[in-house]
């Protein structure tokens, strides 16, 4: 009999953030005989989930069912059955990553790791020829930041709305900065799409050193303010003082940082934006899941190219 396991794996950087868990490899391993697989299967993958040492991936590499590389959306598909001897029983699913979504080269190529989701048994439902499972795990932000901190990933996701009406502000542009005693320190910038959303992705690198390349930043991470201006940088916005970096909530920032910014309505200037005649294309949304200030997909950072 021939089994077909669906998957989609993401990540969250916080609640009301996530990224698929694009490219990597998702590993399915058989139970080994010291495990109680009974417990494992039921238990909260949040109480499985563990970094594993290159020990450990060596010493269970014998039990290796399958291997299968993710798509651009997180998303798998792995066959099996009689070639692998497999029966329908649990398994264990892992993920191999070369490397995380998003990131920015720095100066050292980043270390691959393998992390443990859970161990799974599949709820199996017959078709006409095959077995078939689907499955979808999106990682808490607690581990799914730790993994993103050994690749020394660091990411803002951010929203800017009106402050009165929380309506969102699309098309302006948004810096992050790093408040330093020497300099400050650029992160990086973007622009926000239809919904008010924008992404920044940067290196420790980018906050640790001064000018003369020693590192100035011997604790945490940075203490960030924004500055918001047109989408053309014509016009500032809105400008934090840089003192907004030293307060708590904004002090020694994580690889993962959520932010709502916020404009007076008087200060957002008038959309000269011709509505679209026509909002689709496929089954992508133009207004809300294109960055209108890079032209690519927000999900999976996809563009359009050649005639459609």
């Amino acid at each position: 009999m021939n089994y077909i396991f669906k998957g989609r794996i993401c990540g969250y950087i916080c609640d009301e953030c996530s990224e698929p868990l694009s490219k990597v490899r998702v590993r399915l391993y058989r139970s080994r005989p010291e495990q109680d697989v009974t417990t494992l299967a039921v238990a909260n993958p949040k109480d499985t989930f563990a970094i594993l040492t290159e020990e450990q991936v060596r010493a269970k590499a014998g039990s290796l069912l399958m291997e299968v590389e993710t798509n651009d959306l997180g998303e798998f598909t792995a066959e099996l059955g009689d070639k692998q001897g497999y029966k329908g029983e649990a398994f264990e699913v892992d993920v191999y990553c070369g490397n995380v979504p998003h990131h920015v080269p720095g100066p050292k190529a980043p270390t691959p790791l393998q992390f443990s989701i859970t161990t799974l048994q599949p709820l199996w439902r017959r078709t006409e020829t095959v077995l078939m499972a689907n499955w979808e795990y999106c990682i808490s932000p607690r581990y799914w930041c730790l993994v993103r901190s050994r690749f020394d990933a660091w990411v803002i996701c951010g929203r800017v709305v009106i402050c009165d009406t929380q309506t969102p502000v699309g098309g302006v542009k948004v810096s992050a900065i790093d408040v330093d005693w020497i300099q400050d320190d650029p992160l990086g910038s973007a622009i926000t799409d239809a919904t008010g959303h924008f992404r920044i992705d940067y290196v420790s690198a980018d906050f640790k050193k001064d000018i003369f390349g020693f590192n100035i930043e011997l604790f945490g991470g940075p203490d960030i303010y924004f500055k918001i201006e047109t989408g053309d940088g014509m016009i500032v916005l809105k400008k934090e003082a840089p003192s907004r970096g030293r307060q708590p909530d904004r002090e020694n920032r994580g690889p993962c940082f959520c932010v709502e910014l916020c404009l007076k309505e008087s200060d957002v200037p008038p959309s000269t934006d011709v509505p679209p005649s026509f909002t689709h294309v496929g089954q992508v949304n133009i207004q809300t899941q294109i960055n209108a200030g890079t032209g690519l997909t927000i999900a999976d950072q996809r563009a359009f190219y050649s005639t459609l």
